[in-house]
């Protein structure tokens, strides 16, 4: 198993870049595969937020949390499919606004949006915490922390979908 790091702290929403250069990316709980993007349309001149992601897998887990992983080098699954703990999902990659920065997955946990976005889905809470009792082998779940957030932002959904980027997400 490829040995991986990550930061305490992101930019300037709750996210975290996880770093460990074509470390297979797997998922943390059983769920649905909700979004993938297998075109990379980020360009640095227009750095349309829409596209920084590049190539990545958002997912549903059973416990209604999404989980979103960006700047794959490779996908492995498609939208719709079941998937359980532990399933590859990607190999972690450069992909998006990560093209000219260190390899790394940008991990993000938040409550699902009814329709295309990329404010919510690109992080609502601290993973951190989550990466960390996972690692070892603990079953810590966010569903109580997203639940809080989401109450705290109740329109953040549609906030989000009415940007004019959002379909593009």
């Amino acid at each position: 198993m490829r040995k991986v790091s990550y930061g305490t702290d992101h930019h300037d929403y709750p996210a975290v870049d996880v770093f460990g250069c074509k470390a297979l990316i797997i998922a943390p709980t059983s769920g649905t595969i909700a979004q993938v993007n297998t075109v990379d349309k980020w360009r640095g001149s227009g750095n349309n937020p829409a596209y920084r992601g590049g190539h990545f897998v958002s997912m549903i887990g059973n416990d209604g949390v999404r989980y979103y992983f960006a700047h794959l080098a490779a996908v492995d699954v498609v939208a719709g499919q079941v998937v359980t703990t532990g399933t590859p999902l990607g190999v972690m990659g450069q992909t998006g606004n990560a093209a000219n920065s260190a390899c790394h997955t940008h991990f993000g946990i938040s409550w699902p949006c009814p329709d295309k976005e990329w404010q919510v889905r690109r992080g609502k809470i601290w993973p951190q915490k989550y990466l960390d009792a996972w690692r070892n082998g603990e079953q810590l779940s966010p569903v109580d922390e997203i639940a809080q957030a989401q109450a705290a932002e109740p329109d953040a959904c549609a906030i989000a979908m009415a940007d004019p980027d959002a379909p593009l997400a």
